[in-house]
């Protein structure tokens, strides 16, 4: 994302950030104006303190929006619980930060509300995975090396936190872009037909010897598993491209007249297009500099034409969504 300004001495502030490097008074950021506010102006976050969270609590409550949000924390009676809590919590604000820029509701038609679980499996395994709502996160994820074990044992090529939260929300809105709004005929002639037997499919997918796939069809091997897990893959990488380039919009760059038109505002952009012009030099460049520095891609993924057809889908169901509302 973009960066912000202090409000009392304009010193360019990172999103995460909890005082003013400049002036060093407090930064707090207010997701309704999205923008870092004077403190005087807001009441803070009841967990600033404890995983510097360093959003404004909603009225009459203790909480942020985001840490509002969470039903369950681990025991903080466990220093490293509280270490980790606190990049799960990083995580998750920006991903709220991604679903206020795209004008997405946290409540479906149906009632269906956004929540989360941040469990620790100290007292028995615990699997990251969505229901009806509710966002249940492993909070070994947010533990580095922990997280990269899984990924080498799991083949995958790309592994986050940031990309789990991103992944668990689209089922979230698959019900709320696509069985909401009818557009289930587009959705099975892209991704496939949603009903069928979700556990039986996800039960050949792990009982599967050969792990390869066809990137020219998926995304990832983990979206070949199911039609509903092809779209959380989906969409979380298209919430990878949006937020990506709402970072560029910031950087001292010289770009032609369409592109600065595009990085006014990617999460709104009419134009799917005009986002993954932009996306494929962008992805390209990352890639290039993170080698540069001896490090993995950055965005280890080709976008074939099925896949790119499979995001233009997201990318109109959201378009969608926002002239409905």
């Amino acid at each position: 994302m973009r960066e912000f300004n202090c409000p009392y001495c304009r010193t360019q502030l990172a999103f995460e950030q909890i005082e003013c490097v400049g002036c060093r008074m407090p930064a707090v950021f207010d997701p309704n104006r999205i923008a870092m506010v004077r403190s005087e102006e807001v009441e803070s976050c009841s967990n600033r303190q404890i995983i510097g969270c360093n959003w404004c609590r909603v009225s009459n409550r203790y909480y942020c929006e985001s840490c509002s949000l969470t039903r369950v924390i681990p025991s903080t009676a466990n220093s490293r619980n509280v270490w980790l809590w606190k990049r799960v919590e990083q995580a998750k604000r920006r991903l709220l930060y991604d679903l206020r820029r795209l004008r997405l509701p946290l409540c479906s038609k149906q009632g269906m509300q956004v929540s989360f679980e941040i469990l620790s499996d100290e007292h028995g395994p615990v699997l990251t995975g969505h229901r009806a709502g509710l966002i249940t996160l492993n909070l070994a994820e947010a533990d580095d090396v922990e997280r990269e074990s899984r990924r080498v044992s799991m083949r995958e090529t790309y592994r986050t936190l940031l990309g789990h939260f991103r992944h668990e929300i689209g089922y979230f809105y698959w019900y709320v872009l696509i069985d909401e709004a009818r557009l289930h005929a587009p959705f099975r002639l892209v991704f496939g037909d949603e009903t069928n037997s979700y556990d039986d499919a996800l039960a050949a997918y792990y009982a599967r010897q050969d792990r390869s796939h066809d990137p020219a069809s998926h995304i990832s091997l983990y979206a070949t598993s199911h039609p509903w897990e092809d779209w959380a893959e989906t969409f979380a990488h298209f919430l990878h491209i949006v937020a990506t380039l709402d970072s560029l919009a910031g950087l001292p760059l010289s770009l032609e007249t369409r592109a600065r038109e595009t990085l006014r505002d990617p999460y709104l952009e009419s134009d799917f297009d005009a986002l993954l012009d932009l996306w494929s030099p962008l992805a390209r460049s990352i890639n290039v500099l993170n080698r540069s520095l001896g490090l993995a891609e950055a965005y280890p993924f080709d976008i074939s034409p099925a896949v790119k057809g499979k995001l233009h889908l997201v990318h109109m169901a959201l378009v969608a969504f926002r002239n409905r509302a």
